[in-house]
């Protein structure tokens, strides 16, 4: 602490004037100052960064939400009446304070229509972000002109090309299953997906859960084969572009994954999007800066 005198306004005396600058002796007081503390611009950094994770969970959350209804919608139908699937998944999205308007939109959108009820069209995006990383993105849209438009600026501005970039990856179905008491075994599940032509491989990821991959064309049977023979739960269902492992890009620099993870974003800003695949790996970056590449892409 200092100590620090100070003089106050009131007129001097005609003595005092003639003496020059002088402060009369009732007129003193002395000031405490101290050092300007920053802990409030430290608590306050500390709240912005504990609300951006708590936004991006809510953010993840929601998309899972809405990813749920839009494929129970496709597997089995809109009416929920003969659909328990989709009312489960509607009534899990309702606690989660999903807004009802998401919902309605995610049940078009598994039947082909936009929350308007055009039908939308289905296509693809490619792109390149110089020197090697590759992406597909999957679209759905009721105006393909304006979509491609749209993407194509997002693609400029972050520094990549429109290019063709689909012998990057091979197309294939991917499947998720989980058993809901945990007894079934993967000798069962090869057992009944050998009866049925396009089952490619089967994998157990553990906890009941079971990845099949599939030949595109025939995803979508072997799931409902499968899924009624052991009424198992479907996690996912989806027609994906895998990335060859020979053109896979490790991200090992920091400038690299910000320009990727600027572009992934700003894809995402289209609903028209509905997937975004990428050839890239980790690397040598750091885990939080993977983790905002991965939430954009599917892996």
């Amino acid at each position: 602490m200092a100590a620090v005198m100070a003089r106050c306004s009131v007129p001097l005396t005609s003595r005092g004037a003639a003496m020059g600058h002088s402060v009369c002796q009732q007129c003193l007081r002395t000031f405490v100052t101290t050092r300007t503390s920053l802990a409030g611009h430290n608590k306050w950094s500390k709240v912005k960064h504990i609300k951006a994770v708590m936004d991006k969970k809510k953010a993840a959350e929601r998309t899972e939400h809405i990813r749920l209804i839009t494929l129970h919608s496709r597997l089995h139908g809109e009416d929920v009446k003969n659909n328990p699937q989709l009312v489960h998944a509607m009534s899990a999205a309702a606690k989660a304070s999903i807004p009802k308007a998401l919902v309605e939109a995610a049940i078009a959108r598994g039947q082909g229509r936009s929350a308007t009820g055009t039908q939308l069209e289905s296509m693809t995006f490619e792109a390149l972000l110089p020197p090697n990383i590759a992406l597909i993105v999957d679209i759905e849209t009721d105006n393909k002109n304006r979509t491609l438009h749209d993407l194509r600026q997002v693609v400029k501005k972050a520094g990549a090309v429109a290019s063709s970039t689909a012998f990057f990856f091979s197309r294939r179905g991917r499947v998720v299953l989980k058993s809901k008491d945990g007894a079934l075994t993967l000798s069962d599940l090869l057992e009944e997906a050998i009866e049925h032509d396009g089952a490619d491989d089967i994998e157990d990821l553990g906890n009941g859960r079971f990845l099949v991959w599939t030949q595109p064309s025939q995803a979508m049977a072997i799931t409902k084969a499968l899924a009624n023979k052991f009424e198992l739960e479907v996690e996912e269902s989806d027609i994906i572009w895998a990335a060859n492992e020979d053109t896979k890009v490790a991200l090992d620099s920091s400038d690299s994954s910000q320009s990727l993870g600027d572009l992934l974003a700003g894809l995402q800003q289209y609903s028209e999007v509905k997937e975004v695949f990428a050839n890239v790996k980790q690397g040598s970056i750091p885990e939080e800066e993977w983790e905002r590449i991965e939430m954009h892409i599917n892996l």
